[in-house]
């Protein structure tokens, strides 16, 4: 049997679709970009590149099925000892073992990317791999049921469009808005959404999806060595049981409910010295650059009253499991910031503009928009959060050059000119009521600072 095994791996069409699906995924992952020194960012890619290899692997595995008529030698190998059953197990566990190799030698590739900067390895990661590559040989296998069932030159690439299309339209249904209403089920899809530095996937997801696609490659096996029509019954049971198994462990709300806050990403580390700066532990390679600006920040908004004395950065959750921030009063003492990370998994900001957005809104992070009906209200608050910042770095507000920022522009000018031209008492009183009012998430914040307002 070992023999027969290498024969095929080294003289069938399965090494030919695996290096296809090789090719295609470390493709994807290498213009991707969006991973760099984050496992997790890493794995949601690797899982989102089954878009494309699922309909790839169908249509090999069909391909692969139809060979035997293909070369019309069905009826020769019928006439031999040797049950054909066996024979296609064989070529399976060939395809099988080409797709799996395709997929973590993929992995791989993207590894190389992410090892020497990623400080923090989040729990579940060889669970996510493993169910992906378990999807992958499952769909393998059935296009080679496809193929041995429908041994014809159309279906390969028939199968390939039609499992696009499916892949697509569910892809719509499940992140169309109505995951609150979606059911468990909707989670046996195992190409789930792109995720962020702080959310991983809850473990009874990985469980639920990974006795699904096991039930499915066991029908697919079942499908590959059936004789009679009547048996196709017998041979869909494994899949049916295994959903039947996996849909409770499964929780209810699509995309949403698949992941949940990752802990030790979430968990801080400090800068030597004072005042106290700390970013989260996926994000820690890039203390040495913030830790300037941050302490920098401080010091300058030392001259309000009630000032903050530490700077730590703040979870940024913008996967499906992201929440609208609550319109919740904010700790004056800490200076709460977010961290952005270029595709390269550096700071998109740096320097200087790190330290603009850090003091941007008197050091204060943004809340849902509380304002009045006045659809301007979004933009005034814009303004005073860019004069406010404006004013503690003791520079006027950088101008605009967009075309349509035109109003915003003349905005920010004149309102820095009027704060700046005050008594210096009332400027500092101005700018910390509007510090005050955004801690609050009051909104209305250009009142505030204009002095139309008193806060």
């Amino acid at each position: 049997m070992t023999r027969i095994l290498r024969i095929e791996l080294l003289r069938s069409a399965a090494p030919g679709v695996g290096l296809l699906l090789l090719a295609v995924e470390a493709a994807y992952l290498v213009m991707a970009n969006t991973y760099s020194g984050r496992w997790t960012a890493l794995a949601s890619e690797h899982r989102l590149g089954l878009v494309l290899l699922v309909p790839l692997a169908l249509a090999g595995g069909a391909w692969y099925g139809r060979r035997e008529r293909r070369w019309r030698m069905d009826e020769l190998l019928s006439t031999t000892p040797r049950p054909g059953a066996q024979r296609r197990l064989v070529a399976a566990c060939a395809l099988g073992v080409t797709a799996l190799a395709a997929y973590l030698l993929a992995f791989a590739v993207g590894a190389v990317r992410v090892a020497p900067s990623a400080t923090h390895l989040p729990p579940g990661l060889p669970q996510t791999v493993a169910v992906g590559a378990v999807a992958l040989v499952a769909a393998a296998w059935l296009g080679l049921a496809l193929g041995r069932a429908l041994p014809h030159p159309v279906v390969a690439p028939a199968a390939a469009v039609v499992a696009a299309g499916a892949i697509v339209a569910t892809r719509m249904f499940v992140t169309g808005g109505v995951d609150d209403r979606l059911p468990g089920a909707a989670l046996l899809d195992p190409i789930l959404d792109g995720t962020d530095d702080f959310s991983v996937i809850l473990g009874r997801v990985h469980a639920g999806q990974a006795l699904w696609l096991v039930g499915l490659t066991l029908t697919a096996a079942g499908l590959l060595v059936v004789g009679r029509p009547r048996q196709v019954a017998f041979a869909v049971v494994p899949a049916l049981v295994a959903g039947a198994l996996a849909v409770p462990l499964l929780p209810a709300g699509g995309s949403r409910a698949a992941y949940t806050l990752d802990h030790g990403a979430a968990a801080l580390v400090c800068a030597d010295g004072e005042p106290r700066v700390c970013v989260t532990r996926v994000h820690a390679a890039t203390l040495p650059e913030v830790v300037g600006p941050a302490r920098a920040s401080l010091a300058a908004l030392a001259k309000l009253p009630d000032a903050p004395t530490s700077a730590i950065e703040r979870i940024h959750r913008i996967g499906p499991a992201s929440e609208e921030p609550p319109a919740t009063p904010q700790p004056a003492d800490t200076l709460f910031f977010p961290l952005f990370l270029d595709p390269s998994g550096g700071l998109y900001a740096t320097g200087d503009e790190l330290l603009t957005e850090l003091l941007h809104g008197a050091g204060t992070s943004f809340c849902p928009f509380t304002g009045d009906a006045d659809p301007d209200g979004w933009l005034r608050d814009g303004v005073a959060r860019t004069v406010a910042g404006a004013w503690l770095r003791g520079q006027p507000p950088a101008r605009w050059t967009e075309s349509g920022m035109e109003k915003r522009d003349e905005l920010e000018q004149r309102l820095y000119q009027n704060l700046t031209a005050l008594p210096q008492d009332e400027q500092v009183r101005r700018v910390a009521a509007l510090r005050r009012a955004a801690l609050e998430c009051r909104g209305d914040l250009y009142p505030v600072l204009a002095g139309e307002a008193r806060a």
